[in-house]
């Protein structure tokens, strides 16, 4: 008790002598409480702009019910029927659409990038608002990095225009008319009227070129970007600005090219399977070719004009083994179209084409490698290529390749089992049909091989075919829940933050100036003393 009220004396004498100075804190609160209200008065007013999408669940290249007949069933068979749906991954969704890539591409599309303002003003000028507009193509705006300032002053038909920058100094231009060029950094600067019908006569107007990449990085520290929720396929996109037109149109570009690049990766990798099942099925067409001729030889070599009809007791027992043996010889040839893909050294990293089941399992081994593929393509496309992520990418991308060739060899030993299995069943029917002759068995063969090269031509035709219908639909990835739009109430400027400021400032100045006085004059004191 003894020491709290030793302290409540120190502290009282301390306090005492500070309300004495009630004038200063009067005086500090009137100056913070005039600064408040120019901070209210000259703040712009700004708004929160948001909107809302939606990342639709893709089909894995094509998702369509298209159907060519005889084909359905085998498709079945081998379980491409129905192509599976991809899932979507939040996080490297959100990622993307940070990306400094993308938000860089934002500033360029829309100009943002060129900063016009009013002289001795704060306020950017957008749109309509601009008297003139200065532009740059995109292969400069590249090969250029520095801040560069324009003063541009329109009077009387005649235009002056004074640049300046820390590399490249001051440079003055006059133009009698516009369009003109503007020769700086190396780079040529266009400069015209922002509305060519109805130019201004007379304006000053200030620009700030800011190099695109940079405007990007301001971009992301601005714009939120993120989920509702863990379970939900929605992103919420919000960025403020007082100038509510501009705000309005960043969202727009910036969902737009998202899902303009979304469609371009999936197209790409869709044109290459076209690409791929093409050459199959022309070398299809060229195998089934071969193969009637070489029964309309035999046949016509032979004499075997109606051996249909001869061998009809025959074919009726074999017939479950016959379309079992068809089933099981096309799928051991398309997981040798598989095999061969995948061995060829050039397609190390392309995507594989999805020619076979993945034996029931949720995901299969070809999934998995293809989703990374798909990954390391997006992210070498929206970085540098010194991103780790790349590195780890590939890593793990050639882990996954080796499960990828064990995935085909284990399919490839398991069809070829059983299709011995078939044949021996067979042989021993033969057997026991004693006296089957030698010349229609080797014709039931090549008519087994006809028919194995007309099933795989039909599925490669339809995989061709979805393919290209998918190209073709052009299929938005992102569904607009809300599209962009102005909240009602403003969030800035803010009328908390202005009594916060009053109260520190009216505590701060002056506990701060007196404290500094004392410890001035206490050093006076000490430095008089020691110098008598």
């Amino acid at each position: 008790m003894e020491v709290k009220d030793n302290e409540s004396l120190g502290l009282k004498p301390i306090i005492i002598k500070y309300l004495l100075q009630w004038r200063l804190f009067l005086a500090a609160f009137l100056f913070s409480f005039l600064l408040a209200i120019l901070y209210l008065i000259f703040y712009p007013k700004t708004y929160e702009v948001k909107a809302s999408i939606q990342l639709q669940k893709d089909k894995d290249m094509a998702g369509s019910n298209f159907r060519l007949g005889e084909a359905v069933g085998m498709m079945e068979s081998f379980g491409l029927g129905e192509l599976g749906t991809t899932g979507i991954n939040l996080e490297d969704e959100l990622a993307i659409l940070k990306s400094n890539a993308l938000l860089k591409r934002t500033t360029q599309e829309l100009g943002i990038n060129f900063t016009y303002t009013k002289p001795f003003s704060f306020y950017r000028l957008y749109d309509e608002e601009q008297p003139v507009i200065l532009s740059l193509d995109k292969a400069a705006q590249e090969k250029l990095f520095e801040n560069i300032e324009f003063s541009i002053k329109g009077e009387k038909g005649r235009i002056e225009v004074k640049v300046k920058s820390k590399s490249s100094g001051k440079e003055t231009y006059v133009f009698n008319s516009l369009p003109a060029t503007i020769e700086f950094a190396g780079c040529n600067f266009m400069l015209d009227y922002k509305d060519k019908q109805n130019p201004h006569a007379y304006f000053n107007v200030d620009v700030v070129y800011q190099p695109a990449v940079w405007a990007g990085e301001d971009l992301a520290d601005e714009i939120h970007i993120e989920d509702i929720s863990k379970t939900a396929n929605i992103i919420e996109i919000v960025y403020c600005d007082y100038e509510v037109n501009r705000a309005i149109d960043i969202l727009n570009k910036l969902i737009d090219l998202y899902d303009k690049d979304s469609f371009a990766y999936k197209e790409k990798d869709a044109k290459a399977s076209v690409e791929f099942l093409s050459i199959r099925i022309d070398s299809i067409v060229g195998e089934l070719n071969k193969t009637e001729k070489i029964i309309s030889d035999y046949k016509q070599s032979n004499k075997l004009t109606a051996i249909e009809y001869d061998i009809q007791f025959y074919v009726e027992q074999m017939k479950e083994l016959q379309g079992r043996l068809i089933e099981l010889e096309s799928q051991l040839y398309v997981i040798n179209l598989m095999d061969d893909f995948v061995k060829n050294p050039e397609n190390k990293y392309n995507l594989i084409p999805m020619l076979m089941t993945a034996n029931g399992e949720s995901e299969s081994s070809l999934t998995l490698y293809n989703e990374v593929l798909l990954e390391r393509a997006r992210v070498i496309q929206n970085s540098n290529g010194n991103n780790p992520l790349i590195s780890t990418l590939t890593e793990q991308a050639d882990k996954l390749r080796e499960s990828v060739y064990l995935s085909i060899h284990n399919a490839k030993q398991s069809i070829q089992m059983a299709i011995q299995d078939v044949k021996q069943k067979e042989s021993a029917i033969v057997n026991k049909m004693g006296e089957y002759p030698n010349l229609e068995m080797s014709y039931i063969d090549l008519q087994r091989q006809q028919e194995i090269f007309q099933g795989i031509y039909l599925i490669l035709l339809q995989k061709r075919e979805e393919l290209l219908l998918f190209i073709g639909d052009g299929k938005s990835k992102v569904r607009i829940v809300d599209p962009p739009y102005v909240k009602g109430k403003p969030v800035g400027p803010r009328k908390l933050y202005a009594a916060i400021g009053i109260f520190l400032f009216t505590l701060i100045i002056p506990i701060g100036f007196l404290f500094i006085k004392e410890q001035y004059i206490s050093l006076r004191h000490e430095y008089l003393r020691v110098k008598n």
